[in-house]
């Protein structure tokens, strides 16, 4: 697991070229799982484990990791599957949000590297499934399917905030009033954070699920924006872009936004979980305009007034 974790960083090549790495685990099933590597910090065993008195019981304790607490996840239990025996349980370090959970799994696999194009959002019987916590699958040469769970989801239920301590200062915006953007992310969670917070600054959106589908929808506009001898800023005038979606990841939706001289000059805002240095400046050098780390709905909000407002 150690010489997995060390060839992580080796593989910066992925961005732009529209492939990641997924690990694989399971909770002691026939069921195979995966979390993208990017946002994996490490593999390990399960360390002692320091109990919360009435905690959610999802919750299973605190972790000491080099002087750093670390609550623990089952999540096994917290995707809806009872608990996790943890006998011989290994334990995944994961940051979300320039935060690191821990969450505890039966077993892990291995890491395999493939294209988004193979990664495809699930039937509804699927995302409904496991509290709905199921944002992608894929199928492996061997015919084994891979879950991809939608972490954020997980978290969120897992930690609860209402809407008024969330959106506490996200109020109508006049620089911003009446613009439209075109939002990308796999994660319906993500997207009601987003879209709430763009109703609240009194902007419009369009939702798409896919970095393909968000091309899809650029292009059109684009032959649009031709057809009527307009410019791309009438329909939409910026992007907000996960890196992590089925089809096609943000990384390579921004390459191809910048490779459509119709589209140039699009603001795209990159809004991820995937909290690393690394991916901040992959984004950069491939065009984003800027970078928003999940959920900070009034970062979202300055970047957005710096880059869309009224000038």
């Amino acid at each position: 697991m150690a010489k997995w974790m060390a060839e992580i960083d080796q593989r910066t090549g992925l961005a732009g070229a529209n492939k990641m790495e997924l690990l694989m685990f399971h909770f002691g099933t026939s069921e195979t799982y995966g979390i993208n590597v990017f946002k994996i910090r490490e593999v390990m065993k399960l360390p002692p484990v320091v109990k919360i008195p009435d905690s959610d019981p999802r919750i299973l304790g605190l972790v000491n990791l080099r002087g750093e607490n670390i609550a623990l996840v089952d999540l096994k239990q917290a995707i809806g599957l009872g608990p996790l025996d943890p006998v011989g349980a290994k334990l995944i370090i994961a940051e979300y949000n320039d935060n690191k959970q821990g969450f505890l799994v039966a077993g892990v696999d291995r890491i395999i590297r493939m294209s988004w194009e193979r990664i495809q959002i699930p039937p509804p019987m699927v995302q409904s499934s496991r509290q709905g916590a199921v944002t992608a699958i894929t199928k492996l040469e061997d015919g084994r399917m891979v879950l991809i769970l939608d972490v954020e989801k997980v978290l969120a239920e897992l930690h609860p905030r209402s809407e008024e301590e969330v959106f506490v200062g996200i109020e109508p915006h006049e620089e911003l009033a009446g613009k439209r953007v075109l939002v990308a992310d796999d994660s319906l969670v993500a997207r009601k954070q987003i879209t709430k917070t763009l109703e609240r600054l009194g902007m419009k959106y369009e939702e798409t699920q896919t970095g393909r589908e968000a091309l899809t929808r650029l292009r059109q506009y684009a032959e649009l924006s031709v057809k009527t001898e307009r410019t791309i800023f009438d329909f939409v005038v910026g992007v907000i872009t996960d890196i992590e979606m089925p089809e096609m990841d943000g990384f390579s939706l921004t390459k191809a936004i910048r490779e459509d001289p119709r589209l140039q000059g699009l603001p795209i805002l990159m809004h991820s979980s995937l909290s690393g240095q690394c991916n901040v400046d992959k984004g950069k050098a491939l065009g984003v305009t800027d970078y928003v780390t999940k959920f900070h709905p009034t970062d979202l909000r300055d970047k957005l007034v710096e880059h869309l407002g009224t000038p």
